[in-house]
């Protein structure tokens, strides 16, 4: 079994092509589909939508990518930007006395709407760190990682975070033990006496 890694360098064939920020996986057949890779170098969207099959191996900090920089760069963007122009509202009554005075005017917000969207692909979820994972009686931590079988990239465990600062620690959760994922956060089956009672795992990664 190998680690999914989650803010880990991430190399092309020939050079750097960024860090990986989330992973999208498929929920029912609960394995790994795509890594998302950012790289604010890139020359439109920061962002690329990665197959796991362009993935030739993986560490605790470290992806390696079978794949040219110049193929990462024209690989589908994760995260896009568009802008929508702002309305332009007028006419307003302004009263006096008995009689009305009409006084038009308008409101001039010139700067755009931004709106930024994931390009998950459909029936698929992502996955950061970060997110927050809730027992059945209340919230247990955070993602911290994936662990997948290296031979069929089928998802085992996801690795949960205790704690925190130095008093942190890891524990493997089975992915059985999956409820739901929803929008920031991961729902289990599992009431908080159990997460409590996981055994802790070492992870060492050298930005520790």
């Amino acid at each position: 079994m190998t680690d999914i890694a989650i803010s880990a360098k991430v190399e092309c064939s020939n050079g750097h092509c960024g860090k990986s920020t989330e992973v999208i996986i498929n929920p029912i057949k609960r394995k790994v589909t795509h890594f998302v890779v950012e790289d604010s170098s890139l020359p439109d969207y920061s962002t690329r939508l990665v197959p796991v099959e362009k993935v030739l191996s993986t560490s605790q900090d470290l992806i390696h990518l079978g794949c040219s920089r110049n193929e990462f760069i024209r690989m589908e963007p994760f995260i896009t930007t568009r802008y929508i122009e702002p309305e332009v509202s007028s006419e307003a009554k302004t009263y006096w006395g008995a009689d009305s005075y009409v006084a038009p005017f308008v409101i001039n917000d010139s700067a755009p709407n931004i709106i930024q969207e994931e390009h998950v692909p459909l029936g698929e979820m992502a996955v950061h760190r970060g997110m927050h994972v809730d027992a059945t009686y209340g919230r247990v931590g955070t993602v911290d990682e994936l662990v997948v079988d290296a031979d069929c990239a089928v998802i085992t465990h996801f690795l949960l975070r205790k704690g925190h600062l130095w008093g942190a620690e890891d524990v493997a959760v089975p992915i059985a033990a999956v409820d739901s994922i929803y929008q920031d956060s991961v729902k289990l089956t599992l009431d908080k006496k159990i997460v409590k009672a996981l055994p802790a795992v070492s992870i060492k990664r050298h930005t520790d």
